[in-house]
């Protein structure tokens, strides 16, 4: 369970830090949580270079890495308490503090509290840490103490402005709800995908629904959003040839496309309507939302007949929901004959 804020006082960030840094109020014991790999590295190099005078590393710097067989507190509060050489200052960096054993972090949680309350004017220990987990001793000791640096990936909240930003291309309405879709949230995937799109497009400006379908879709999604637009606007051509394309995929099952149909014709409604109202981010809900996986699970429990009867009832709905008079059995009927065979 990775936490990335205190529960009693907000974590900072490493500029923040280094600002209290210049300003003489730092206490000693910190942590350097996250997984932005990058902006710790560059946090830790303006460290070194502030606190540590050119040559007086091999005195005043002491790097620690945990591994399997050296995963102790007692390393690290030794560094720690080492008097700096001639006056100066101690820097002890702790890397893959993760790898710590539960004996090992309830040992730096009672260092770290006793080196809040009695500050050093002379030593910094940093230990980094992807993960914390928050039911331990250490975790609510360095959270109450306020002694978490927060490197954690910015999160991309508006993806045209990061494209714009660092890739110099238009992501369009169509290409950035694609993308929002298939590639999800999260940060560090985001970045990747959209360099990967980026250089699809080579000298093209823009970014479009196509480009990111290309790149960040496999062919199985493709065929899925393409039945979704098909339903969506009528084309039943279109649609049979969709169907077709999604039943050839050699690592799909007859279960699992029932169960994508009755996902893809359930959203219909809800999808045309947020149309409607001009909510394209939410016109289309997309394999990877939890919607899909809890639909996928629940489906994959069901007997095969029953399966075919659910679908058939979505179906149904769907044609409903366009406003067809015809009768009830006659539309289920329409739907099997056009949408199955």
């Amino acid at each position: 369970m990775a936490i990335r804020k205190s529960v009693k006082e907000e974590s900072f960030r490493p500029e923040d830090f280094l600002k209290r840094l210049d300003a003489n109020d730092v206490g000693n014991f910190y942590v350097l949580l996250g997984e932005d790999v990058t902006r710790a590295e560059q946090f830790l190099t303006t460290l070194r270079t502030r606190l540590v005078p050119p040559g007086m590393e091999d005195f005043s710097l002491e790097t620690i890495t945990v591994d399997k067989d050296t995963n102790g507190a007692g390393a690290i509060i030794g560094a720690a308490e080492t008097i700096p050489f001639m006056g100066g200052y101690r820097l002890v960096i702790v890397r893959h503090g993760e790898e710590l054993d539960s004996e090992a972090l309830e040992a730096l949680a009672e260092y770290a509290q006793t080196v809040y309350e009695k500050k050093r004017p002379d030593m910094l220990l940093i230990i980094v840490m992807s993960t914390l987990d928050k039911r331990l001793k250490f975790t609510k000791t360095i959270q109450k103490l306020g002694a978490i640096i927060d490197c954690e990936p910015e999160p991309i909240r508006d993806l045209r402005e990061y494209a714009q930003k660092h890739f110099s291309k238009v992501l369009t309405p169509g290409g950035e709800r694609a993308f929002a879709e298939i590639v999800g949230s999260d940060t560090r995937k985001v970045a990747a995908e959209m360099e990967k799109v980026s250089l699809y497009t080579g000298e093209r400006e823009e970014i479009t629904e196509e480009d990111v379908m290309a790149i960040c879709a496999d062919s199985n999604i493709q065929d899925e959003w393409e039945l979704r637009n098909c339903l969506l606007s009528g084309d039943m051509g279109g649609t049979l040839s969709a169907l077709k394309s999604l039943r050839q995929d050699p690592n799909g099952s007859e279960e699992g496309i029932f169960a994508k149909l009755t996902y893809i014709m359930g959203d219909l409604p809800v999808i045309s309507e947020a149309a409607k109202r001009g909510d394209m981010r939410a016109a289309r809900v997309f394999p990877g939302n939890p919607r899909y996986t809890a639909m996928r699970n629940f489906l994959s429990e069901l007997p095969i007949e029953k399966q075919r009867k659910i679908m058939s009832l979505m179906m149904y709905e769907m044609i409903a929901f366009r406003g067809s008079n015809l009768p009830k059995d006659i539309m289920n009927d329409l739907s099997c004959i056009s949408l199955i065979l």
